[in-house]
Protein backbone atom coordinates (compact mmCIF):
# COMPACT_ATOMS: atom_id res chain seq x y z
CA UNK A 1 0.00 0.00 0.00
CA UNK A 2 2.64 2.59 1.13
CA UNK A 3 5.47 2.76 -1.45
CA UNK A 4 7.39 5.23 0.52
CA UNK A 5 7.34 8.83 1.56
CA UNK A 6 6.13 11.62 -1.00
CA UNK A 7 6.92 14.67 0.54
CA UNK A 8 7.78 15.95 3.56
CA UNK A 9 6.86 19.84 4.37
CA UNK A 10 6.50 22.81 6.94
CA UNK A 11 3.59 24.53 7.53
CA UNK A 12 4.47 28.03 7.68
CA UNK A 13 3.27 31.20 7.61
CA UNK A 14 6.63 32.96 6.75
CA UNK A 15 7.52 32.79 2.81
CA UNK A 16 10.88 34.21 3.30
CA UNK A 17 11.75 31.41 5.00
CA UNK A 18 12.04 29.34 1.58
CA UNK A 19 14.84 32.06 0.68
CA UNK A 20 16.56 30.66 4.05
CA UNK A 21 16.15 26.90 3.22
CA UNK A 22 17.92 28.60 -0.61
CA UNK A 23 20.72 30.62 0.41
CA UNK A 24 21.41 28.53 3.78
CA UNK A 25 21.42 25.45 3.02
CA UNK A 26 22.23 25.92 -0.77
CA UNK A 27 18.59 23.62 -1.61
CA UNK A 28 17.23 24.61 -4.72
CA UNK A 29 13.78 26.06 -5.32
CA UNK A 30 11.04 24.08 -7.55
CA UNK A 31 7.55 24.69 -8.11
CA UNK A 32 5.86 27.84 -6.16
CA UNK A 33 2.67 29.57 -6.17
CA UNK A 34 1.26 31.81 -3.38
CA UNK A 35 0.79 29.14 -0.96
CA UNK A 36 3.57 26.49 -1.65
CA UNK A 37 6.84 25.95 -2.35
CA UNK A 38 9.05 22.77 -3.18
CA UNK A 39 12.70 22.17 -3.54
CA UNK A 40 14.33 19.95 -6.17
CA UNK A 41 16.28 17.53 -4.55
CA UNK A 42 18.12 14.80 -5.70
CA UNK A 43 17.51 10.74 -5.67
CA UNK A 44 13.26 11.24 -4.99
CA UNK A 45 13.32 12.61 -2.48
CA UNK A 46 11.27 16.10 -1.39
CA UNK A 47 10.32 18.67 0.43
CA UNK A 48 8.29 21.94 0.66
CA UNK A 49 6.71 24.73 2.95
CA UNK A 50 3.30 25.00 2.54
CA UNK A 51 2.39 28.29 3.22
CA UNK A 52 -0.74 28.94 5.89
CA UNK A 53 -1.84 31.94 7.86
CA UNK A 54 -3.09 31.50 11.31
CA UNK A 55 -4.83 30.33 12.61
CA UNK A 56 -5.06 27.71 11.21
CA UNK A 57 -6.82 23.97 11.04
CA UNK A 58 -6.01 21.89 13.61
CA UNK A 59 -3.98 19.47 11.02
CA UNK A 60 -2.31 22.91 9.97
CA UNK A 61 -0.82 23.80 13.34
CA UNK A 62 1.69 20.89 13.40
CA UNK A 63 4.66 22.38 11.91
CA UNK A 64 6.07 19.08 9.92
CA UNK A 65 3.75 16.58 8.03
CA UNK A 66 4.99 13.68 6.29
CA UNK A 67 2.82 12.49 3.14
CA UNK A 68 3.16 8.32 2.06
CA UNK A 69 2.83 8.01 -1.59
CA UNK A 70 0.31 5.34 -2.15
CA UNK A 71 -0.75 4.62 -6.25
CA UNK A 72 -4.67 4.25 -4.74
CA UNK A 73 -5.49 6.71 -2.55
CA UNK A 74 -9.37 4.96 -2.44
CA UNK A 75 -8.26 1.72 -1.38
CA UNK A 76 -5.60 2.91 1.04
CA UNK A 77 -8.22 5.40 2.61
CA UNK A 78 -11.15 2.20 2.87
CA UNK A 79 -8.10 -0.14 4.47
CA UNK A 80 -6.57 1.93 7.21
CA UNK A 81 -9.94 2.98 7.80
CA UNK A 82 -11.18 -0.80 8.54
CA UNK A 83 -8.36 -0.97 11.07
CA UNK A 84 -9.55 2.23 12.85
CA UNK A 85 -7.59 4.70 11.65
CA UNK A 86 -8.94 8.42 12.60
CA UNK A 87 -9.01 10.49 9.33
CA UNK A 88 -9.33 14.53 9.40
CA UNK A 89 -11.99 16.07 9.43
CA UNK A 90 -14.11 14.21 11.61
CA UNK A 91 -13.27 10.79 10.82
CA UNK A 92 -15.87 11.14 8.17
CA UNK A 93 -14.31 8.84 5.19
CA UNK A 94 -16.36 9.80 2.21
CA UNK A 95 -14.59 13.68 3.05
CA UNK A 96 -11.24 12.86 3.57
CA UNK A 97 -9.57 12.94 0.02
CA UNK A 98 -8.88 16.63 -1.16
CA UNK A 99 -7.85 17.62 -4.41
CA UNK A 100 -4.49 20.04 -3.78
CA UNK A 101 -3.52 20.43 -7.26
CA UNK A 102 -0.99 17.67 -8.97
CA UNK A 103 -2.10 15.19 -6.02
CA UNK A 104 -4.93 13.63 -3.75
CA UNK A 105 -4.28 14.13 -0.48
CA UNK A 106 -5.59 11.93 2.89
CA UNK A 107 -4.83 13.22 6.43
CA UNK A 108 -5.16 11.24 9.33
CA UNK A 109 -3.98 10.57 12.70
CA UNK A 110 -1.54 8.00 14.40
CA UNK A 111 -2.13 7.02 18.04
CA UNK A 112 0.02 9.45 19.18
CA UNK A 113 -2.19 12.28 17.82
CA UNK A 114 0.81 13.33 14.75
CA UNK A 115 -1.31 14.15 11.64
CA UNK A 116 0.11 12.06 9.06
CA UNK A 117 -0.98 12.44 4.89
CA UNK A 118 -1.42 9.88 1.93
CA UNK A 119 -0.86 10.96 -1.00
CA UNK A 120 -1.52 9.55 -4.71
CA UNK A 121 0.16 11.93 -7.72
CA UNK A 122 -2.48 12.68 -10.09
CA UNK A 123 -1.86 11.62 -13.92
CA UNK A 124 -2.32 14.70 -16.53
Amino acid sequence: MIKGIDVTYIHTPNKELADWYEKTLGLKKGYGDSAWQSFDMDKGSKFAMDFVSYPSSTVQKQSIMISFAVDDIQAAVQELASKGVRFYPDNDITKTIFDVGPSLVATFEDPDGNFVQLSQTKKF
